[in-house]
């Protein structure tokens, strides 16, 4: 029993060495290396305009005007649909602004000064990336709502540029990317039910 009780405890010891040492900086060397690829790769600096603009509309104006034409030229169904998407982005903006708080991730040493970017930076936290979770859920609300392919392709897609756009202008690392298009996915999978039994979708 001793020896047993030794050898789970050895294991519990080297799974958690492995989870709070090992791959924390696997992905940290992971995410330094794929920052480096891209300051360095002439041809995806000459997509830095189009980044830019893509960023800009990750600020929410994308998804505002979406929201707006469907208010005004939708049905009531849709707009109520527009209610919910409200309402998983708001919560999804408390999420992120949570987790950005607990975990205090600096933003990537290759960001510019504020007035090299011609724009000042929302908050000087990086871990999960806000564009990529409002975003994400916005998208699985639309592909949800709306199950016809060319609206899920246009969703994501234009979710997976505006979350790119924030690795490409070096204002995020890539795992923080993944784990915000991850959480906003999630939550707005948790929060759906929630909300259509509320309003009666």
């Amino acid at each position: 029993m001793g020896r047993t009780q030794t050898a789970i405890q050895k294991r519990f010891l080297a799974l958690y060495h492995y989870l709070a040492d090992i791959l924390p900086y696997t992905i940290v060397l992971w995410d330094e290396r794929y920052l480096r690829f891209v300051q360095a790769n002439r041809l995806l600096k000459k997509l830095s305009p189009a980044m830019v603009v893509a960023t800009y509309f990750g600020d929410g104006y994308l998804w505002g005007l979406v929201g707006l034409f469907i208010l005004i030229w939708g049905t009531p169904l849709d707009r109520k649909y527009v209610m919910v998407a409200f309402a998983i982005t708001i919560i999804n903006i408390a999420l992120f602004r949570f987790l950005k708080f607990v975990f205090k991730r600096a933003r990537p040493l290759y960001t510019p000064a504020a007035h090299e970017l011609g724009y000042r930076l929302l908050d000087t936290y990086s871990f999960p990336s806000g564009h990529a979770t409002t975003s994400f859920g916005i998208a699985y609300a639309l592909s949800h709502f709306y199950p016809v392919l060319p609206v899920q392709i246009a969703a994501y897609s234009a979710a997976s540029v505006i979350a790119i756009s924030r690795i490409h202008m070096a204002e995020h690392y890539p795992s923080d990317v993944l784990s915000g298009a991850l959480l906003g996915m999630l939550s707005s999978a948790f929060l759906l039910p929630i909300l259509e039994r509320i309003l009666r979708l």
